[in-house]
């Protein structure tokens, strides 16, 4: 089941919020982690009971082996054998359902066999899935969380709202929420806002992303038919493939943490403005935010920390020290970034080209840093390193798209065939240009560099974990506040609405459900 889907919205999500409640109204509290399980349980069974079937033995399995690490650490050991056992087994699953095809596949033509495991059939959400378990046995190591009963464990993995595509959430962050007597006494507030929030994922799923989708598909299928690329249809194809992926996401995280906070549940932020980023690094700070905290925590600090050691011990000096903490840790963290995914050479790539990307912008600080302490960029430096960045990211974001790398070149090609321009004329009516590549891309540039991002528009009401920490990040030229007004109710109504007769027209999958 999609959040962008009638049964959705007009069954499922009123018959969940109303058991919810129902619930806490009784005094049935105690029962919330159970029904919260079952509910969620539904809706991931909807897209096919083997994906819920493989999600409850890796719920079940990670749940005893968090109980025997607790064991441990009360008996003041580390998580030892349980927790190297479930890291392995997590780990071991994620790849064989994911990378297991794509190494062999690889082997044979290396080799020149032709073995092959068959079929694989992958799990639905088992990279968010995974990376969440691990987490919450670390955690339960380090006495960060602890097991609370099979229900609430089993609520922390299915809970709906973010479990097939994210933002990935640490135990300690959630289930405390589910106790507090907040969910009751705010129960309209969080409605009012999670609907809000929600409408406007809804919109852009719906109709942003899907125009974007419009045009990048038919000009990527001539990409992989081989015809050469224009200069117009190249960045036609970028462009709107970068506006599609960044609505698509952006859209699903909105409906997401609208979801978790009609039933009083507020999520992690995983997005916020990554376009209007004037820099790699900073770009990825506010891309997926949940995904790199993560990885940066568990795979490129332990990285980093013994190469700087062995650095130090070595005296290699300032730039072979760069060279060995911080270029060779960025790039391997950003292919292992790419791998996540998809089990595919683009992606590797894709992650490649990320990790070069990341490595020039910190030897680019690096240099600049003297020189940064005596005096700031100007507006013009500012606004020449935002249009560079958003350059990198719509070039890196042909190799994400791209069926292979072959297709990935002629994209390209065509974006730097300045002798092959291609159709350029503006629409010849009215009409027609309200339905042209231009219009959606004014429109979407508007809404990305001009106005407040969900967050920022609902930021009177904490819609997001440790809010303060992003509240006056990249504030925008047009400073709008969402408030419970009449005006502001319309305007909410009139977004839903748009979004859900869209719903009509086309549903496609997240692209993050891929993942």
């Amino acid at each position: 089941m999609q959040f962008n889907s009638a049964p959705f919205l007009f069954a499922f999500l009123p018959a969940a919020l109303a058991g919810y409640y129902l619930l806490i109204r009784c005094g049935l509290r105690r029962w919330i982690h159970l029904y919260i399980f079952l509910v969620s349980l539904v809706f991931f069974a909807w897209a096919g009971p083997v994906y819920a079937i493989m999600l409850l033995v890796s719920m079940s399995v990670n749940y005893a082996l968090g109980v025997a690490i607790e064991r441990r650490t009360a008996a003041g050991l580390t998580g030892g054998a349980p927790l190297w056992l479930g890291v392995i087994a997590n780990l071991g699953a994620l790849g064989y359902f994911k990378y297991a095809n794509f190494f062999v596949d690889n082997l044979n033509l290396l080799l020149g066999s032709d073995y092959n495991f068959g079929k694989i059939i992958l799990p639905l959400a088992i990279s968010f899935y995974t990376f969440q378990q691990i987490a919450f046995l670390v955690d339960v190591s380090r006495g960060e969380a602890k097991t609370e009963g099979f229900a609430a464990y089993a609520a922390f993995v299915f809970f709906f709202p973010r479990l097939t595509a994210g933002p990935i959430v640490h135990y300690a962050d959630i289930m405390p929420q589910f106790a507090s007597s907040r969910v009751s006494r705010s129960a309209c507030g969080n409605l009012l806002v999670g609907l809000g929030i929600f409408s406007i994922g809804l919109f852009k799923k719906t109709v942003i992303a899907a125009a974007a989708a419009s045009f990048a598909g038919p000009a990527f299928a001539n990409a992989q038919a081989g015809e050469p690329m224009t200069l117009a249809m190249a960045w036609t194809a970028a462009i709107s493939y970068t506006f599609q992926l960044y609505f698509d996401f952006s859209g699903y995280t909105d409906m997401a943490v609208g979801t978790a906070r009609m039933f009083g549940i507020v999520l992690p932020p995983n997005f916020h403005s990554p376009l209007r980023a004037p820099s790699i690094i900073d770009y990825w700070r506010r891309w997926h935010m949940s995904l790199q905290q993560l990885i940066v925590a568990y795979v490129y600090q332990p990285l980093v920390l013994p190469l700087t050691r062995w650095a130090m011990g070595r005296d290699l000096g300032k730039w072979p020290s760069f060279l060995a903490t911080v270029a060779l840790p960025s790039i391997i963290l950003f292919v292992a970034v790419g791998l996540w995914h998809g089990a595919a050479w683009t992606f590797v790539l894709f992650g490649l080209m990320h990790g070069l990307y990341l490595t020039i912008n910190e030897y680019w600080r690096a240099l600049r840093r003297k020189i940064r302490r005596k005096k700031r960029p100007g507006t013009g430096s500012m606004a020449f390193y935002h249009l560079l960045t958003l350059v990198c990211i719509v070039f890196a974001n042909v190799m994400f798209r791209a069926r292979d790398t072959a297709d990935a070149v002629r994209v390209w090609t065509g974006m730097v065939s300045f002798s092959n321009p291609g159709d350029f004329s503006l629409p010849a009516s009215f009409g027609a240009a309200l339905i042209s590549p231009l219009a959606l891309f004014s429109f979407a540039a508007a809404i990305v560099a001009l106005f407040p991002n969900t967050q920022q528009l609902f930021g009177r009401y904490a819609p997001v974990l440790e809010w303060d920490k992003w509240r006056n990040v990249s504030p925008p030229p047009i400073r709008l506040v969402w408030r419970p007004t009449l005006l502001w109710a319309a305007w909410t109504g009139a977004v839903l609405f748009f979004g859900t007769i869209y719903i009509m027209r086309a549903q496609s999958a997240f692209i993050y459900f891929n993942f």
